[in-house]
């Protein structure tokens, strides 16, 4: 069976893709998300509004310090190691 951590991962890949309109294999932990995903600084502020909407918890984030999806998972207290 799938972590909550996982699961939530998962979710949140897909909304970022969906948000891109790419798929969601496309997307790594690894990835940065101005130079690969080549989103703007709005673009990460629209995703962010976008996860708490979906109801993810998105107040801990700060923005300044997040440069790849892992970080972006990592603030959002997801166990990226699952």
């Amino acid at each position: 069976m799938d972590s909550p951590d996982k699961l939530n991962i998962i979710k949140v890949k897909k909304i970022l893709a969906e948000h891109l309109g790419i798929e969601p294999d496309d997307i790594e932990l690894n990835d940065s998300l101005t130079e690969d995903l080549h989103m703007k600084p709005s673009d990460i502020v629209d995703f962010t509004v976008g996860l708490s909407s979906k109801g993810i918890e998105t107040d801990k984030i700060d923005l300044t310090s997040i440069e790849t999806l892992g970080d972006l998972l990592e603030s959002l207290g997801y166990d990226i190691e699952y």
